[in-house]
């Protein structure tokens, strides 16, 4: 006979014997591999300091928040996504965010069938500070994105067009709702 002989045998037990040790191997490269997740945080807020009101642009939306604590609050049901955001805060400076996770200790939405807030920690990433044609370029995508409320409507177009500044664009869209209706 020859080879080891341990392995003595058909080459059905050798090639089990191979089997187990690749799944060993295996399982502890599954093991090793595997990240401890992130601690969930203890409290809510916001990882760099803005200056309020905020406006959040993304999701074929815009959205105006006074605070931190109104940024921060999401109701259950609402289809918000902060992760698919980015932040304009009143001193022109745009953030992206990285990170919105539930703080610890909240109850689960489904038990309140989605009527009840949760409060987030939110982390974001300063991306500077974009010239006015980029910031209105940003909102241009949103008000001509087909999902969103003005659906590329040329009256909010020209609205956001006639915008020249981050003031004035936060105060207008506290009211974008009104872009695509007829002037008084």
């Amino acid at each position: 006979m020859c080879g080891h002989p341990g392995l003595q045998g058909s080459g059905v037990q050798l090639k089990g014997l191979a089997m187990r040790r690749l799944l060993t191997i295996a399982s502890l490269l599954s093991v090793l591999g595997c990240k401890v997740p992130d601690p969930t945080p203890a409290t809510a807020g916001v990882s760099r300091p803005l200056q309020y009101p905020v406006l959040l642009i993304g999701q074929a939306s815009l959205d105006v928040r006074d605070s931190e604590m109104t940024l921060t609050s999401i109701t259950g049901a609402s289809s918000l996504n902060l992760n698919e955001r980015v932040i304009l805060d009143s001193a022109g400076h745009l953030y992206k965010v990285t990170g919105a996770a539930p703080i610890a200790g909240q109850p689960s939405p489904m038990l309140s069938m989605g009527t009840s807030t949760r409060r987030y920690a939110v982390t974001v990433e300063d991306t500077g500070q974009p010239a006015w044609r980029d910031v209105q370029s940003l909102v241009l995508a949103e008000v001509r994105n087909p999902r969103s409320t003005w659906a590329g409507d040329e009256r909010a177009i020209r609205r956001v067009q006639a915008l020249r500044d981050v003031a004035s664009l936060i105060a207008a869209c506290r009211e974008g709702w009104s872009w695509t209706q007829e002037p008084r």
